[in-house]
């Protein structure tokens, strides 16, 4: 073989191997960059998911902290007395139902169930005091009828408000 086809077929498999190199990286290269096009389509959703939460939970917070307040005002009525105890828990009650329907528009279920149990232990503790005129002690016996639900919805709206939307039974460990 002389000189000049030893040339020549060196360079074609020179150019051949540069080619194949080139081929290689190109082939590399398109898929990183799709790996990270996915990559930030994903955090985007993760993102767009976060900020449709965070909207939803500062109005779902204040109907929690509202209807919480209105629940407590009516277990401190049972604790402190009052003259006319039983016209002070309708006015409370009719609050405390307006506030219950902002709770139920807002969700979830388990929190606007918690709040409907609220408001039935309210009405079952007025309409008891209605009939009976029970004395003193009785009606702060009768707080604990109340708080308790009250504690059940506050527990309920704390999980609901802790809730990011993530479904963790299939995660190796939820984040701390």
């Amino acid at each position: 073989m002389d000189a000049g086809l030893a040339a020549v077929v060196g360079g074609a498999i020179g150019g051949s191997l540069a080619g194949l190199t080139a081929v290689g990286t190109s082939w590399f290269t398109l898929r990183v960059a799709r790996l990270q096009v996915a990559s930030q389509e994903t955090e985007a959703a993760r993102q767009r998911r976060f900020e449709g939460l965070r909207e939803r939970r500062e109005p779902r917070a204040k109907a929690y902290a509202d209807f919480t307040t209105g629940g407590q005002r009516v277990v401190d009525l049972l604790l402190r007395g009052h003259e006319d105890l039983y016209g002070a828990l309708t006015t409370e009650l009719h609050a405390l139902s307006k506030l219950r329907a902002t709770v139920t528009i807002w969700g979830p279920e388990s929190v606007a169930l918690a709040a409907a149990e609220v408001l039935v232990a309210s009405a079952s503790v007025s309409a008891r005091i209605a009939r009976e005129s029970p004395p003193g002690p009785m009606q702060f016996i009768m707080s604990s009828d109340v708080a308790g639900p009250l504690n059940g919805f506050i527990e309920a709206a704390r999980a609901a408000l802790e809730d990011d939307g993530i479904d963790y039974g299939t995660a190796v460990s939820r984040p701390a």
